[in-house]
């Protein structure tokens, strides 16, 4: 006999489990298919501001207090012991052969909250359970054979000869998502990064800051530690790195542009892996005792998009729509923007029609962030070949970041305002009960300065600037900047620091009352009351 829900969610992860916890809260059943089961290894570990505030909001907005677990290292260390804590991002620049002498850090500062290192395995385990909670039913171990859909609805035909019905289905699988691979939607063409990775988690990683001699004013080990090369990068993610930790394992990846055409995945990671020591020494004192907890991954080309991300009663998010690459750590926050936009399309609609354009702005939404990320991640894999050309990319990303923030910030203290006057029992706050999005009139100006740096890094590429020239460039495009506070020096080459304190905070909440509108709104509704 078939099973009959609402929703059918193909995989249980942070993105499925998420969208089923939105909608079980809302008064839809959700089934979530898994062809593995929990606990399992996943990487995309390390939250940023704009991930834990974008939980704090669909906690809010769908009256589900469970996600707010994930807005805060101090929530969600009580509920899964073995994560790590994330007091900063941290870059550091090397050079072949030598020792690091350049270095970027951001500490997280006291108008955020403290971020975590997601032990991926664990937490993703414990939302599906607490999506149970709600009433969703969970089958693992049971990958999907056929998926039909019609004028009627959906059936998902499960490897275990169970039949589930429903009259949505949401591919939030990943990579290899059926409905992707059936519907032929794969597809890199446009997109502009190109990189390869190989990753594991480890055990005897030596803190860098017992390496080196640099200093942030945060320890390395207590944030996300970015090792930059020419090339590309290496994340370092500790989850053992604060008092009570439960978790002696480390996620280490390292990612290197393609640029030899060879998309294939190396051969033997672990080769890779000890190669790429060997021309870092100084990375390398860092893994001298460090032994692999698992085997090595190795990812051939990790970019792809999808031609179209919705359809006749179906969707793909997150990995299943897409994927750039772990920099800036942004597919966290892409996968929560996703689920919060689809879960209120499916709770406004599912009275009305399936069609494609009932969910067109949940399409949009999906290709705009991808190629939002294509950007800031393919010009920063040009600018890694020059300190300075990276120094001033990382502040086109900060900008990208905390305008970013600011925007979620203000609407998820318009969601919590509009939620403190209404009764629980009048349901999840949709968009139709808040007013305009936070940041909406400072579009056209923010994305002129993203074209301003984009066609900077364009005339490096192409030869018409040397490095010296383009990093020029930047310094009358950041002088040119009126849209951020000065007092956080986020434009100021000479920073290498942004420890923004609350009298920094203070400064910035005089200077956002007397700046534009638009300007004025999203600072004054992001920033803490002074």
């Amino acid at each position: 006999m078939d099973e009959k829900f609402d929703v059918l969610i193909l995989g249980s992860s942070l993105s499925g489990s998420t969208l089923s916890i939105c909608l079980q809260a809302s008064g839809l059943t959700t089934c979530m298919i898994d062809a593995k089961r929990h606990p399992r290894f996943a990487i995309g570990e390390s939250t940023i501001p704009n991930t834990s505030k974008t939980y704090s909001l669909m906690s809010l907005k769908y009256r589900a207090p469970e996600l707010a677990a994930l807005s805060s290292f101090g929530s969600l260390i009580e509920r899964v012991r073995t994560c790590g804590v994330k007091t900063n991002f941290g870059f550091v620049h090397h050079r072949p052969g030598g020792r690091a002498e350049r270095m970027h850090q951001f500490p997280l500062s006291e108008i955020v909250e403290t971020e975590s290192h997601l032990f991926r395995a664990d937490v993703d385990h414990w939302l599906a359970d607490r999506a149970v909670d709600r009433g969703a039913v969970l089958i693992e171990g049971a990958p999907t054979r056929r998926i039909d859909i019609d004028e009627s609805g959906v059936t998902v035909a499960c490897g275990d000869g169970r039949r589930i019905s429903g009259e949505y289905v949401v591919d939030a699988s990943g990579r290899d998502s059926i409905l992707a691979t059936a519907l032929s939607l794969r597809t890199t063409e446009g997109l502009r990064t190109s990189s390869k990775s190989v990753f594991t988690h480890m055990t005897g990683v030596i803190p860098f800051d017992e390496v080196t001699a640099l200093r942030g004013p945060k320890l390395w080990h207590a944030g996300t530690l970015h090792h930059v090369f020419p090339g590309g990068w290496m994340w370092v993610i500790p989850f053992d790195n604060h008092d009570g930790a439960a978790n002696p394992l480390c996620s280490v990846g390292v990612c290197w542009r393609i640029d030899d055409g060879d998309e294939k995945p190396f051969a033997d990671p672990e080769r890779a892996f000890a190669e790429f020591l060997d021309t870092y020494p100084e990375i390398g004192t860092q893994f001298r005792h460090a032994k692999p907890a698992r085997e090595w991954t190795s990812a051939g080309r990790l970019q792809y998009t999808a031609r179209q991300t919705v359809g006749d009663r179906w969707c793909l998010t997150s990995n299943a729509a897409g994927f750039i690459d772990p920099l800036f750590s942004r597919g966290m926050q892409n996968t929560a923007a996703v689920a919060d936009r689809l879960a209120e399309a499916l709770i406004n609609r599912f009275d009305g029609g399936f069609q494609p354009e009932t969910f067109h702005d949940v399409d949009v939404l999906q290709k705009n962030l991808i190629a939002e990320n294509d950007y800031l991640v393919a010009n920063a894999y040009t600018s890694f070949r020059d300190f300075e050309l990276w120094n001033a990319w990382f502040r086109v990303w900060q900008v990208n970041q905390v305008t970013g923030t600011m925007r979620t910030e203000r609407r998820r203290r318009q969601v919590a305002e509009a939620a403190a006057h209404s009764a629980e029992s009048s349901g999840p706050i949709l968009a139709d009960r808040l007013g305009a999005a936070s940041g909406s009139g400072l579009d056209d100006l923010i994305d002129a300065f993203y074209g301003r740096a984009d066609r900077i890094m364009d005339s490096y590429r192409d030869g018409t600037l040397g490095a010296e020239s383009a990093a020029a460039e930047f310094r009358t495009l950041f002088a040119d900047v009126d849209f951020l506070p000065p007092s956080f020096g986020l434009t100021d080459m000479s920073q290498p620091f942004f420890d923004i304190d609350m009298a920094k905070v203070a400064s910035a909440v005089e200077w956002a009352r007397q700046a534009r509108p638009g300007i004025r709104e999203l600072f004054l509704g992001g920033l803490p009351a002074m």
